[in-house]
């Protein structure tokens, strides 16, 4: 059942990543080729961001570049926590006066950050490139895969004694003589030919 459930996360951070970074990606391609960047610059001009025509730019390539490397796994931390960054300062700049999306609310921009949240926390999931970037001493094991160890440790039997006709046995590696050798081993089978 963890094998599934570890698969099932897997499938899930690689369907986010997919959906996030096509939803980026098609953001910034609007904003470029529909909005147009003096439009753009225009309401981050009015917000009162500083040098808006520069942060047109950058924001178009990160949602651009950062959709792509979403879509393929890349950097998948570094663009949740751009993704977070971004939508925060969205909330707090432009969307701060109501909820709701249909009135130009921030709830949309807090699901974003909810989602660059685990992606940044949780990362791409082993389906992504990412892994390929890691070194085995990275990949932490999970911890209900690590072997359980007792609770506590187990009472210790007492010593039991030899019996008396071993008490005269040589040492480990002498050779026995043979009569003595063979009254510690089995009979063969006497239907055996020899």
């Amino acid at each position: 059942m963890k094998a599934f459930i570890r698969v099932l996360k897997d499938i899930a951070l690689m369907l986010t990543r997919i959906i996030m970074g096509v939803i980026m990606v098609t953001h910034g391609w609007h904003r470029w080729q529909n909005e147009g960047i003096t439009a753009e610059a225009n309401i981050l001009e009015h917000a009162g961001i500083p040098n808006p025509g520069l942060m047109v730019w950058l924001l178009i390539g990160f949602e651009v570049i950062g959709g792509i490397f979403l879509i393929f796994g890349l950097a998948t931390p570094v663009i949740g926590l751009g993704l977070m960054v971004l939508n925060i300062g969205i909330i707090l700049t432009l969307r701060s006066h109501t909820f709701y999306v249909h009135n130009s609310g921030w709830e949309y921009n807090a699901v974003m950050t909810i989602v660059g949240l685990m992606l940044m926390t949780h990362g791409a999931g082993r389906i992504g490139l990412d892994n390929l970037f890691r070194t085995p001493k990275d990949i932490q094991p999970q911890a209900e895969e690590q072997p359980k160890r007792p609770a506590r440790s187990l009472p210790e039997e007492p010593a039991h004694s030899l019996p008396d006709e071993w008490d005269d046995t040589p040492a480990r590696g002498t050779q026995l003589p043979q009569e003595t050798h063979s009254k510690f081993m089995a009979k063969p089978h006497s239907g055996l030919s020899q």
